[in-house]
């Protein structure tokens, strides 16, 4: 048993315990979005696994609360609750197939879940993700109000909109943006920044590069009352499959195609996406030295290896929104 004690010294004396007495400050991170622009893949990105439910159709109908914890457990408990607010059922371990059940049952209002959540195991606060329904869905009213009551809930911390780039200025987003403008308005504690997914699929010989996107983006939204938004180009798809890699997650062969085609522009300029961001010159520096860390020459290879799978993410826009939120929340 000696050993073990001595050992047991030392990690304490590089690690001392948290004062129990000074818990860390509780943040409420709300992401919002219309149908389909990729609001569910950046919160797995940022879980790094495919736990909740993504689809090309309205995945989403009930609030979704991620509570941060940290003990380091690879597990998420959860437990959903009814119109009523009468627990519905309780699960020690969920995936996203039981949360896909929960959130397609006509019962459930809303699901609480909580786990370590490793983007966030150094964090200066304890953050509560919560994950809202695209509000366009017009076979649902409920939608809508879910969101104003999550909005009317979390009378602090910040708001993530997710946007999509292939589809830019929509009715929809016209609409979403303008409730929550006036939301803002009534509530200037909050803060507000835009994630510009999907821009991996933007059409680069029609003229749809990234600087232009960005710039565009930043025109519409300052034209809708945000003053100097701070803008994220990202691709949380691509990089959700680069961190299932980096943890052994399996992957389809698709995903792996479609991360390679990326890997390959990433070569070429590795700071392109970091270049063009609407965020912090502080921000910017430290990403770009997580960039100029060396890896193994592989331009000509069509292997993945972890090194490079880590820079990926750094590069692909969910790194960049983790930094933010570690250094102005």
């Amino acid at each position: 048993m000696a050993p073990l004690k001595i050992r047991i010294k030392r990690k304490n004396k590089k690690q001392p315990p948290r004062n129990p007495g000074r818990p860390l400050t509780k943040v409420n991170i709300l992401v919002a979005a219309t149908m389909s622009a990729g609001k569910t893949s950046l919160i797995n990105a940022l879980l790094g696994t495919d736990l909740l439910w993504s689809a090309n159709e309205a995945a989403t109908a009930t609030i979704t609360r991620i509570h941060h914890n940290n003990r380091d457990e690879k597990v998420i408990r959860g437990i959903s609750f009814t119109w009523e607010g009468e627990s519905h059922q309780i699960a020690e371990a969920v995936d996203n197939q039981l949360l896909h059940a929960w959130n397609a049952s006509p019962h459930v209002k809303h699901i609480e879940l909580s786990g370590h959540l490793s983007a966030f195991a150094n964090s200066r606060f304890m953050p509560v993700i919560y994950d809202t329904p695209g509000a366009n869905n017009s076979q649902d009213s409920t939608h809508a109000l879910l969101l104003k009551e999550a909005l009317n809930e979390c009378d602090d911390g910040i708001i993530i909109y997710v946007l999509n780039a292939t589809q830019p200025a929509t009715r929809d987003d016209v609409h979403l943006l303008g409730e929550i403008k006036q939301h803002l308005d009534t509530t200037p504690e909050k803060r507000i920044i835009f994630i510009l997914n999907k821009i991996d699929q933007l059409d680069e010989e029609r003229g749809e590069t990234l600087a232009r996107a960005v710039e565009a983006t930043a025109m519409y939204l300052e034209n809708s009352g945000f003053s100097a938004p701070i803008i994220i180009p990202a691709m949380m798809s691509s990089s959700l499959v680069a961190r299932k890699m980096l943890s052994r997650l399996s992957i389809t062969r698709m995903q792996k195609n479609h991360l390679r085609n990326e890997l390959l522009r990433f070569r070429v300029n590795k700071h392109a996406l970091n270049d063009v961001a609407r965020i912090p010159e502080k921000i910017r520096k430290i990403l770009s030295k997580e960039l100029m860390r060396s890896i193994p020459s592989s331009e000509h290879s069509n292997e993945f290896c972890d090194s490079e799978l880590r820079q990926f993410t750094d590069y692909s826009g969910v790194r960049t929104l983790e930094l933010y939120l570690k250094h102005y929340l």
